[in-house]
């Protein structure tokens, strides 16, 4: 059933709420105007419209996994061990992904709470605060690894770390003090087009793909590795998998 509610009047009630609140009722009456447009009149652009807004925010998520961290992960995980391993766990790598975040969306959307919030209310103090500090220094760990990926990449073009290191951090402070969330998430969705980048890159390093198709059909563990840095490798490849 359609409902026709003036535009000004969204405004209006918008503007009285607090700016998270504001910013998440903005996208729900965005994609409420989206169904209806759709319903009034179908047409495949309208879909495909209301399909990526609706995974936009999945999108951010994933594209997490592409890091600096996550990606030296798995270079040194194929560089080490060979694409008779690497392949094959890769894509093992790809439901354990699905699974972690598909609950943690579901554990969202049912109780309307976020993760510390719900460890908080249903564990205590002690294990609320505990998961707020993990959180912190994983994150903390986690935009060291991304300014290593910076200086690294910067050097490529003979930018020397000390500058590359500032300039990252230069752009992630105007973030923090002066975009809002709600400009960067949607800013962040067209960084994550660069992604496509890989493909690209993939082709011109000029892949035996008979190895590849084999290492699919052959999946095996190195013979003769070291079981402590084998272990190490995985649990690696597993945190930067479900890290987002």
């Amino acid at each position: 059933m359609s409902t026709n509610i003036p535009h000004k009047n969204i405004t209006d009630t918008l503007a009285t709420l607090p700016d998270d609140q504001r910013y998440r009722a903005a996208d729900r009456w965005r994609v409420h105007q989206l169904r209806e447009a759709l319903i009034q009149k179908p047409s495949f652009w309208k879909r495909l419209r209301l399909f990526l807004t609706l995974v936009g925010p999945g999108i951010l998520v994933m594209i997490a996994d592409n890091d600096a961290g996550g990606v030296i992960t798995y270079a040194q995980t194929g560089a080490t061990y060979g694409i008779g391993f690497f392949i094959p766990f890769l894509l093992l790598m790809v439901p354990v992904a699905y699974v972690v975040q598909e609950m943690t969306v579901r554990l969202g959307a049912v109780t309307g709470r976020g993760h510390a919030e719900m460890i908080w209310g249903r564990y205590g103090a002690f294990w609320g605060v505990f998961s707020l500090f993990d959180l912190v220094v994983a994150n903390i760990l986690t935009l060291v690894t991304e300014f290593i990926g910076v200086t690294v990449g910067m050097k490529v073009f003979g930018v020397p770390p000390i500058w590359s290191a500032m300039g990252g951090f230069a752009v992630v402070a105007g973030v923090l003090l002066f975009l809002r969330y709600h400009t960067w998430e949607r800013a962040a969705l067209w960084i994550a087009v660069g992604n496509l980048v890989f493909v690209p890159l993939a082709i011109a390093a000029h892949p035996h793909w008979g190895q590849v198709a084999a290492a699919l059909g052959n999946w095996h563990i190195p013979a003769g590795i070291a079981v402590g840095g084998f272990l190490y490798v995985i649990l690696a490849n597993l945190g930067t998998t479900i890290a987002p």
